[in-house]
């Protein structure tokens, strides 16, 4: 193994990217902001309890290590949500709803291509009604309109509807059956209903739930379909939020599927998916959980969702959407060393908010300027050229100079640089 060699399923971010990532992420906290959430950061590490109450599965790909102190299984978190509810319930106990949090950063996952995923999720707590529900999915279109996307949909689904539906229809072995719709198996659903004699009429409406894609009107076909109380409930709760959503001006922005049951264990009910015609997979997902906060002490309904970070960077990539700024307004390069003059002037750079940085290497004025440019600084200021009348020259990335018999203040070498529209 090569020492600069790092785990497969993990990442270094260079500069540039991290500096992407950051912008993304600004943006994010700013929409969030505006809707009146709060930042959350829970810890790295959580007792290995904490996930597994919640989703047993959860401790099948967790990183686990053992607590020196307890002797306990611990896990480095490999899903927020637990970690939210579970703050909610302790820290927030004696507050009333609801509860409107937003978090971001690292999940861990020992599966897959991706070992590390950095997410930026937030979760409305207590609160039942579908207001809520049409409150995170406005929220994901407020977002990535703001990254600047615009053909994004959001798949809208509800698991009490398919549950009522397949105990309609009867369905043996119900959650391999609901496996296989997961993944679009047509095929494997075929042999499954061969091998377990299912009826034609049974296989015929089977047929038309998987067709419960599309707009509006698949809740329509849905409800003429299915005349169980669990599916129809499930229809009338997507509707009104639907009809929420319309009135916000959002419903181009959402599919309904009905035949996928979505999201982690814990999803109960309505759920949502996002995605991009120019990204194949999943960009985050989501969900209510109202049974979730009770495994912790507080019985309150919640929904959320968690949108993958690494997924939107590499989309907003490959739209041309992270333009690279430059790495800063000026370099000061002083060639004799009187560290106070380079040090005020750059003090005084910095106070009018421009980003500044020295030259604190030993070379050739060429090699210092070159460098400095291929950093990405707008301007030079070099102080002290030797066997020159000039105590001080200005370089602009536009290969201009401005030349000065002294040390000019701050003010006047921003004018020079911005009368170049640097």
């Amino acid at each position: 193994m090569r020492p600069t060699e790092i785990p497969k399923g993990f990442k270094t971010f260079l500069p540039e990217e991290a500096e992407k990532r950051e912008r993304i992420l600004k943006i994010m906290e700013e929409v969030l902001s505006l809707w009146g959430y709060r930042l959350l950061s829970p810890p790295t590490i959580e007792y290995l309890s904490t996930f597994k109450i919640v989703d047993e599965n959860l401790e099948e790909f967790s990183f686990k290590l053992v607590d020196r102190f307890t002797g306990k299984l611990m896990a480095i978190r490999p899903d927020f949500t637990p970690q939210v509810a579970k703050i909610v319930a302790s820290s927030f106990k004696d507050d009333d709803p609801p509860f409107r949090f937003f978090y971001k950063g690292k999940i861990f996952r020992d599966a897959g291509k991706d070992r590390e995923i950095f997410q930026f999720g937030f979760e409305v707590i207590g609160v039942s009604e579908v207001e809520a529900d049409a409150e995170v999915v406005s929220v994901v279109v407020n977002i990535l309109e703001k990254l600047g996307l615009s053909s994004f949909q959001i798949d809208i689904g509800n698991s009490e509807f398919l549950e009522g539906a397949l105990e309609e229809l009867k369905i043996p072995d119900r959650e391999e059956f609901l496996k296989l719709l997961s993944h679009k198996d047509l095929s494997g659903i075929e042999i499954f209903l061969e091998e377990r004699k299912i009826s034609k009429d049974t296989r015929i409406k089977i047929e038309k739930l998987l067709e419960l894609y599309g707009r509006e009107e698949v809740l329509d076909s849905a409800y003429q379909l299915f005349e169980n109380s669990k599916s129809r409930a499930a229809l009338k709760r997507l509707k009104e939020m639907f009809a929420i959503l319309k009135s916000y001006g959002f419903e181009k922005k959402v599919i309904f599927d009905l035949s996928e049951k979505r999201g982690m264990e814990y999803h109960k009910g309505i759920t949502f998916e996002v995605f991009h015609p120019l990204y194949g997979f999943s960009l985050g997902s989501g969900g209510r959980y109202d049974g979730l906060m009770k495994k912790f002490g507080r019985n309150l309904p919640a929904t959320g969702v968690a949108l993958n970070v690494d997924a939107l960077q590499e989309l907003l990539e490959k739209k041309g959407l992270l333009k690279v700024e430059d790495s800063g307004d000026f370099y000061i390069i002083d060639l004799e060393k009187e560290l106070h003059r380079a040090y005020e002037l750059a003090k005084a750079l910095r106070k009018l908010g421009y980003k500044v940085a020295r030259d604190i290497v030993k070379r050739d004025l060429k090699s210092s300027l070159e460098i400095a440019f291929k950093k990405g600084f707008k301007n030079v200021i070099v102080l002290n050229r030797e066997n020159d009348e000039h105590k001080c020259t200005l370089f602009l990335s536009n290969k201009k100079t401005y030349q000065y018999a002294y040390v000019p203040k701050a003010e006047e070498i921003v004018k020079a640089a911005a009368l170049e529209k640097i």
